[in-house]
């Protein structure tokens, strides 16, 4: 679903969706590491509920909100398929502006500009742009958040959904913390219970010659 930001003004406009809506489930499908049989198992029983705040502060979009909902991932020690439930707030700044974004181009043929990186820093400069902005907006703009350069005068909000639940998966996911991962030697799941490998090469060592040795 595409935002036009023209059309966002400094009022605030709050937006409700759920997985009822194509999109919404589309942009948690793609995250999904070990989508389940069938083409539509993974969205299946699957809540999705996103709420989005979008408004205008001079000439940065800010999009905030919250989500819960749940993507299939893979335990990094044991492989095996599970739900990791992202329930979580979030807030984007987006702009049309290159050189307020920070982002590298150029202004004359030859002659690059805004190579430096872009930050929210703008609203706080003078006091009477201050004065314009509740105590939530002079928070969002203070933390120093990236702006992200939009080229297009749109936001898809379905990208911002998968950009920000994509933040909420850890970089070694786990089944659970206790996961015991899988047997180096065979492969088998050691949740499920203990291989015969441990047992083999106990009896597989340099003394085990001496096991039927007779004095």
């Amino acid at each position: 679903m595409k935002i036009y930001l023209n059309e966002i003004t400094d009022q605030g406009t709050d937006l409700d969706f759920t997985e009822e809506q194509s999109w919404v489930k589309d942009a948690v499908l793609r995250l999904d590491e070990h989508p389940l049989e069938g083409p539509n198992a993974s969205s299946a029983g699957r809540s999705v509920r996103v709420h989005y705040t979008l408004r205008k502060i001079d000439e940065i979009v800010v999009i905030s909100g919250s989500f819960k909902t749940h993507v299939e991932l893979l335990c990094s020690r044991c492989g095996v398929s599970f739900k990791h439930v992202c329930d979580s707030g979030f807030s984007g700044l987006y702009c049309t502006d290159p050189v307020m974004a920070g982002v590298g181009h150029l202004k004359e043929p030859g002659k690059p500009g805004g190579q430096n990186q872009g930050f929210a820093r703008h609203a706080h400069q003078e006091q009477e742009a201050e004065d314009q902005f509740t105590s939530d907006d002079t928070e969002t703009l203070g933390k120093d958040l990236d702006i992200t350069y939009v080229p297009e005068d749109k936001v898809d909000l379905g990208d911002v959904l998968t950009e920000q639940i994509h933040f909420k998966i850890p970089l070694q996911p786990l089944c659970n913390e206790g996961c015991k991962g899988v047997c180096t030697n065979c492969g088998t799941d050691l949740n499920a219970g203990q291989c015969a490998c441990a047992k083999l090469a106990k009896r597989n060592t340099a003394f085990s010659v001496l096991e039927n040795f007779k004095f």
